[in-house]
């Protein structure tokens, strides 16, 4: 067996590799093993960072999450912050194989419940909705899109619907109608 070369690696380099393993392999292809291997370390230094693979698609779905909510900050209003989180999701999903799928299988990672909700709920709850409003409606956002996401994923079902109706002027018009219906409730 050849000697791999040794490398520090970090949380930034598995997710790197992780996903390119992702965009490869696809979902089920992901292994520790090959994780470690895209890597060029044996896999008890990436166990020190990861302790397998619910833990490794957890981190992923944390990733792709965050990177969902770049530019959010920017939104001045409660209807812009939402449409911009189902579609900043949109366009993260279709940067990679399984993405959606992986969100629809990952776990949480342990965090305080308390903090975690606080956290989601703030931006939301400075452009004037109540804390359970904020998560609620986050939560149909995410739904939504991670649903359409899937669709584009099995395509004989994307290729079934397009036949029928334009999916993502769909998904537009679904997104428009669930934000301006959420906020008018939470505002009300």
């Amino acid at each position: 067996m050849a000697r791999q070369r040794d490398i520090s690696i970090d949380r930034e380099s598995i997710l790197r590799a992780a996903f390119a393993l992702l965009d490869d392999v696809g979902l089920d292809g992901i292994t520790m093993r090959a994780l470690a291997a895209r890597l060029s370390v044996q896999a008890p230094a990436l166990y020190w960072h990861v302790r397998d693979k619910a833990d490794l698609t957890s981190m992923m779905a944390l990733d792709i999450y965050a990177r969902s909510r770049a530019g959010l900050s920017d939104c001045r209003d409660a209807r812009a912050w939402l449409e911009r989180l189902g579609k900043g999701l949109a366009q993260v999903l279709r940067q990679h194989r399984d993405s959606a799928r992986l969100l629809a299988i990952a776990s949480p990672l342990a965090r305080p419940e308390e903090d975690a909700a606080r956290e989601m709920a703030e931006p939301l709850c400075a452009l004037g909705f109540g804390a359970s409003d904020a998560l609620e409606a986050q939560a149909a956002v995410l739904s939504l899109t991670l649903g359409w996401a899937i669709y584009h994923e099995n395509a004989a079902m994307a290729a079934y619907l397009s036949g029928m109706f334009d999916l993502e002027a769909s998904y537009a018009k679904g997104l428009r109608m669930l934000v301006d219906g959420l906020v008018a409730e939470a505002v009300a």
